[in-house]
């Protein structure tokens, strides 16, 4: 029974370690242009500022104007610690602008999300055009947390039950 109780607590323990990292997903903080408002030039760059730092990886931000044209130089963004950036062209037409994100969080799940901000005067910029590519998403697969779970699941079970062995055979 006691061989029992051990290995369960050391399989409870090593459970709790890993799977607490997982709930730690970035939260967006603070953007420039900031959400909801109200600019009369547009921005050479879009920051998006998080609570922690961003993985390296396939971060993309994208800017999409009134008439759903992209506004972003490149949407590969730049990643510096907690912060993830992208230039932007010269904004065109007044209206309301998109800045979306999708990053690879520091727990290694992708996050994303999205802001607007309203252009008060147009711009003389025009427009880029962006090939359409599909996302790969990025990060660490969940089968592989999963793998790593059940072998330190497994070595702690093996631990404590041949720890416990040798405790009986001493005591005999």
């Amino acid at each position: 029974m006691k061989r029992l109780i051990t290995a369960a607590l050391v399989a409870g323990l090593a459970v709790a370690f890993l799977v607490s990292p997982a709930s730690a997903h970035n939260v967006l903080l603070s953007t420039t242009p900031a959400a909801g408002s109200s600019i009369s030039t547009g921005p050479s760059t879009v920051v998006f500022n998080f609570n922690a730092p961003v993985q390296f990886g396939d971060n993309t931000i994208a800017v999409i104007g009134p008439n759903g044209t992209h506004w972003e130089k490149s949407s590969k963004a730049t990643v510096s610690g907690d912060t993830v950036s992208a230039p932007v062209v010269p904004l065109g037409p007044a209206g309301v602008y998109t800045a979306s994100y999708h990053v690879i969080s520091a727990d290694g799940h992708p996050v994303q999300g999205d802001i607007t901000f309203r252009l008060a005067k147009a711009g003389t910029g025009t427009p880029v055009t962006v090939a359409a590519a599909a996302s790969s998403g990025g990060g660490i697969p969940v089968w592989v947390w999963i793998v790593v779970a059940l072998v330190v699941l497994g070595g702690g079970v093996f631990f404590a039950l041949r720890t416990s062995r040798r405790k009986e055979e001493s005591v005999s």
